[in-house]
């Protein structure tokens, strides 16, 4: 399974202190991930090696997740953005992916001429397999189907003959596609997760059932545990950008970085409340002294139950000031659709 690896490599340790030469790749959830497929605990890390995952990540030029796709410079990304096609039921038509979340992962469906192997692979439970994974974790997949030496009526009786909900790529534009062309199957066929910065997850292997279902599995199980609500990925959190900010703020300031939303959006809807804003007044432990929680049409108990929660139920990494924690102010807001 190729990855599409930077130059330099550096030494390091995998949770069980085990010396790994790899070069960092992002922050991905409670791990820290390198370009060779490595998840290391960001728990795990000293101090030292935070900021050093932190500055060769800079140095790397390595981006975070676009909040639009349009927007997004990770490799594969920006490789599949305005090449891909969505199959309508009768054609494949340009698939526009402005002012959509640029996608964290990306299955790749490597097909070929063989239309037996490449059918094989994106039939039987893969459908439903992906339409699963997509449903669970909104925003963070997309599949896509690229054709290896194929022409575009391969495409096409492939989209025809296939039940999947993913994309395809337009066919004249693969050529330009260089990080996803490095990272073919030596086969030319079977299914990879990936990352947006082209770390291989999971695969190729799809010739069986069972292989296909073992990728799926891979990339839904890392997802089940980098979710943005979890306490333990705001701990992990906690841990490494405590080391980090006051290095990336050495010279200028930051206000109070919160590690996750303590709301959750079904509950408020199911309140019936579609707005909230609070001011944080985080001391330079990290520790909040006060919450204002802007009343709107509250009732005072609910009020009460806003502060007493966002009291207890946040984590924060102090305000930086020139390298120094100091105390600061963070302004919350949440706003959803009826």
């Amino acid at each position: 399974m190729a990855t599409f690896a930077a130059a330099k490599a550096d030494n390091w340790k995998n949770a069980k202190g085990e010396s790994f030469s790899a070069t960092p790749s992002e922050v991905l959830g409670p791990w820290a991930l390198f370009d060779d497929g490595t998840f290391v605990p960001l728990s795990s890390l000293s101090n030292e090696d935070c900021v050093r995952f932190y500055k060769e990540l800079k140095e790397s030029g390595a981006t975070e997740r676009s909040a639009d796709w349009k927007t997004a410079t990770s490799k594969i990304s920006a490789e599949l953005y305005g090449r891909l096609l969505n199959y309508s039921g009768s054609e494949l038509a340009p698939y526009s992916q402005s002012g959509r979340p640029e996608p964290e992962f990306y299955i790749i469906f490597f097909t070929q001429a063989d239309k037996n192997m490449s059918w094989n692979e994106l039939q039987r439970s893969t459908p439903q397999l992906y339409a699963d994974l997509v449903k669970a974790h909104p925003d963070m997949v997309q599949g896509v189907v690229f054709g290896v030496g194929d022409t575009a009526q391969d495409q096409f009786d492939i989209s025809v003959n296939t039940k999947g909900d993913w994309m395809f790529t337009v066919f004249e534009s693969e050529v330009q596609m260089r990080t996803l062309a490095h990272m073919i199957p030596t086969n030319f066929y079977g299914i990879v997760a990936m990352t947006r910065n082209g770390v291989a997850l999971a695969g190729p292997d799809s010739t069986t059932d069972d292989q296909v279902k073992a990728t799926f599995g891979k990339l839904s199980s890392l997802l089940d545990h980098m979710k943005p609500n979890d306490p333990k990925v705001w701990l992990a959190k906690l841990h490494y950008y405590r080391a980090v900010q006051p290095v990336a703020f050495a010279d200028g300031r930051s206000d109070p970085m919160l590690m996750g939303n303590p709301l959750v959006a079904a509950m408020l809807r199911k309140m019936k409340i579609y707005k909230v804003d609070a001011t944080f007044h985080v001391a330079a432990d990290g520790k909040v002294s006060s919450v204002d929680v802007t009343p709107y049409d509250m009732a005072p108990d609910t009020l009460k139950m806003f502060q007493d929660g966002f009291q207890r139920g946040t984590l924060f990494v102090p305000a930086v000031d020139h390298g120094k924690f100091v105390d600061g102010v963070y302004q919350y807001h949440m706003e959803i659709a009826p």
